[in-house]
């Protein structure tokens, strides 16, 4: 067993939403992201640091802030195997299209940037059709209440 260490680095950006930790782990049933299994291991605040004790096998990482937009407000990290403790830093990003998300600092892998640039895309979708709806909603309200 080894120990994850994980620092969310204080930020004005999504200060007051706690981010959720989880670790892909396949006899879980906790939340399923492109269909692989992963099992809650706790929140980070604002600022805060918090360890989590994992196995030995390589793992991968997601910080998502909620089970609805986990397709779309997330970033993941790999966690190699082995027997050394794992230090991992980050903070929230100013991407409203994104739900400005958790990112992990360090070197971004082509997988990651793929992830970042489709949850981005996702998120656009999202954005799009919330205005779409409100506009909608917005002119029902005034056609109905207004003379």
């Amino acid at each position: 067993m080894r120990n994850l260490t994980i620092k969310r680095t204080k930020s004005f950006i999504a200060c007051l939403a706690k981010a959720k930790v989880y670790i892909e782990d396949p006899y879980s049933n906790d939340l399923v992201i492109d269909n692989v299994t992963y099992r809650k291991l706790g929140t980070l605040k604002n600022g805060e640091e918090k360890s989590f004790v994992i196995d030995e096998n390589p793992r991968r990482i997601y910080v998502i802030f909620g089970k609805s937009s986990k397709n779309y407000c997330n970033d993941f990290c790999d966690i190699p195997a082995g027997r050394e403790d794992v230090y991992l830093t980050g903070k929230n990003r100013y991407n409203p299209a994104a739900g400005n998300p958790f990112r992990f600092d360090g070197a971004e892998t082509p997988e990651m940037y793929v992830n970042r640039v489709n949850s981005t895309n996702k998120g656009i979708v999202v954005l799009i059709i919330a205005v779409a709806i409100g506009i909608v909603v917005g002119n029902m309200l005034a056609f109905f209440i207004l003379p």
